[in-house]
Parts: structure tokens; C-alpha cells; sequence
């Protein structure tokens, strides 16, 4: 296999364009990822990072990072059509293209509610309206720039269950951007070595070509479950933890990949909203220090 290991705003608690929650200055952000050993980033929220092209090939090359895919995160639930957002779409993805990346992460913000309860009534014609606007977007991004749209399933969100997954990647034939803490919030157990996520990748190993490496808290997780306080409350209470210590077993999920010869992109995405600076800095040197240690890279 061949990993390249890449990390995003998020991961510096940079949420929004403006930089908050964290509110990491982006020149910050891109000296302590190059310190840090990183070689690639996601874009991360659209208006963080320089949009001025000259500005921002200039400080990655100083840096000698990379730009491995932009990240779209939309309220689907406000659109009735690709149409409605395809003019974000263009200027986005004519920058991607200058800056050498083929991927776009996809993800719904839309506001399912704490426990998804928005979603109750949904019926396969809601569904199928937004796995048009997906396909839509796959295709045009394809077509039109050479940039493959893989969707990244999310908690809270109109597709984060497995059959909702599942029924996405029928209908618009795309890929995912399998986000591993994620899948296991909303599928798997509070256990250790909880078996939703890798059983998922092994089941749809033809899907898998772009990945966010997340672990889960055990002990949140259980308290989230148990006492049904959402997702949401999960994350504002540290849900997402480092990669060594969580219910996720990374070494399983290493010698899967090591399995399939899986060659692509892998982000260090640990969502952290309370996270400063500094706090978030350290975390992602341990967390690829913990993928060095065990040879996935």
C-alpha cells in the first residue's frame, strides 16, 4: 500500500472560513503542519486559506505542502438542485485544479436536528432528491474539471446510517470519503475494537478511495448512547480522540488496507471544537507520530 497522509483545518478546531472555533490564524495553521511532518492538506472550510492563488502557492511552496482535495460542506436540506449551488462550485474547483488536487470532499451540514429527528419522515423520494443533487455535482466536477466529488457520510446529517450510505452509492455510482470515527458514532458500539468501521470498509472496499482517520472516546460515546444527548454534545465534549486510544482499531485497519493495496489519500481529521491553538498543534504530532509507530506510513 501507499499512504499519503495529509491533515486539515479541522484538526487546528477551524471550523468556519473566519477561522473559529479555534480561531488559528492560517499562517499558523501552515507552519505547525509543515512542523509538524506533514507533507499535504485538505483545503478545509472555503475562505480560510488564501483564495488569491499567487498568495497561496506561494506560502505552500515555502512550506513544501501540497493541496490534496477541497472540502464542500453545504445545507443540502436548503436546495432543491444541483443549479442552486453550482456557481460555488466553479470558482472552487478552478482553484483545486491550479493547485494539481483531483479530489472534492462532499459533506451535508444540513440541519437534521441533535438526534436526527428531522429525517423521521423522510421518505425515498426526499432521499432520492438529494442523491441527485450528488450525482449532479459528481458529474459536472468530473466532466467539467477532472475532479472526483467523493462523499464523506457524517453524523448528524441526511446520510451518515449504513443503509443511507449505502442507498447514496447505488443511485450516484460516487465514492466515498470514508470517515472512520464518524461511521463509528452513528453505527458501532462504545466498545473496544468496535467492529462497525472496518467491517463496512471490507464489506464496500471498492468505495474506499479517500479516507479521514478519527477515533472515538469510549466513555463520551457510551454517556452520548445511554443518556441520548446527540452526537453534537459528543463532539463539544471530546468525542473525537487521538488515534492511538479510541474504541477504532488502527492496526486492523492498517493491515486491511495493507490487504487491498489501498494507494491514496488518508486526513488526520480529529474534530476538536474547544481546542486551541497549541492543544490542537500537539494533538496532530502525536497522531502522526502514532502512524509512523505503527507503520502506516
Amino acid at each position: 500500500m501507499s499512504i499519503k497522509i495529509a491533515t486539515a483545518p479541522c484538526s487546528w478546531g477551524v471550523w468556519y472560513a473566519d477561522g473559529s472555533p479555534s480561531n488559528t490564524p492560517w499562517q499558523v495553521f501552515l507552519d505547525q503542519a509543515q512542523k509538524a511532518g506533514y507533507k499535504a492538506l485538505e483545503l478545509g472550510p472555503d475562505g480560510y486559506l488564501p483564495t488569491d492563488l499567487n498568495i497561496l502557492k506561494d506560502e505552500l511552496a515555502k512550506r513544501n505542502l501540497e493541496i490534496c482535495a477541497g472540502t464542500v460542506c453545504y445545507e443540502f436540506d436548503q436546495y432543491n438542485s444541483f443549479a442552486d449551488f453550482k456557481h460555488k462550485i466553479d470558482d472552487l474547483c478552478k482553484r483545486l485544479v491550479e493547485l494539481n488536487a483531483k479530489y472534492l470532499v462532499t459533506m451535508d451540514g444540513s440541519n437534521v436536528g441533535d438526534l436526527s429527528e428531522n429525517k423521521i419522515g423522510y421518505i425515498a423520494k426526499d432521499y432520492e432528491k438529494y442523491f441527485q443533487m450528488f450525482k449532479d455535482l459528481g458529474e459536472y466536477t468530473l466532466k467539467n474539471y477532472a475532479i472526483e466529488v467523493v462523499f464523506h457520510p457524517h453524523a448528524v446529517s441526511i446520510i451518515e446510517t449504513e443503509k443511507e450510505i449505502e442507498d447514496m452509492l447505488e443511485y450516484t455510482g460516487l465514492n466515498l470519503a470514508f470517515d472512520t470515527g464518524h461511521h463509528a458514532c452513528v453505527n458501532g458500539l462504545p466498545q473496544q475494537n468496535e467492529r462497525s468501521t472496518i467491517d463496512f470498509m471490507k464489506k464496500h472496499r471498492e468505495k474506499i478511495k479517500y479516507l479521514h482517520f478519527k477515533n472515538v472516546n469510549m466513555a463520551v460515546h457510551k454517556k452520548v448512547i445511554n443518556e441520548k444527548l446527540g452526537i453534537n454534545w459528543g463532539f463539544d465534549n471530546d468525542l473525537m480522540c487521538d488515534l492511538e486510544d479510541g474504541t477504532i482499531d488502527f492496526i486492523e485497519i492498517k493491515k486491511f488496507l495493507n490487504e487491498i493495496n489501498f494507494n491514496g489519500i488518508a486526513v488526520i481529521e480529529q474534530d476538536m471544537p474547544n481546542a486551541n491553538t497549541d492543544y490542537a498543534n500537539a494533538a496532530a504530532k502525536r497522531n502522526l507520530e502514532y502512524l509512523i509507530k505503527i507503520d502506516m506510513i
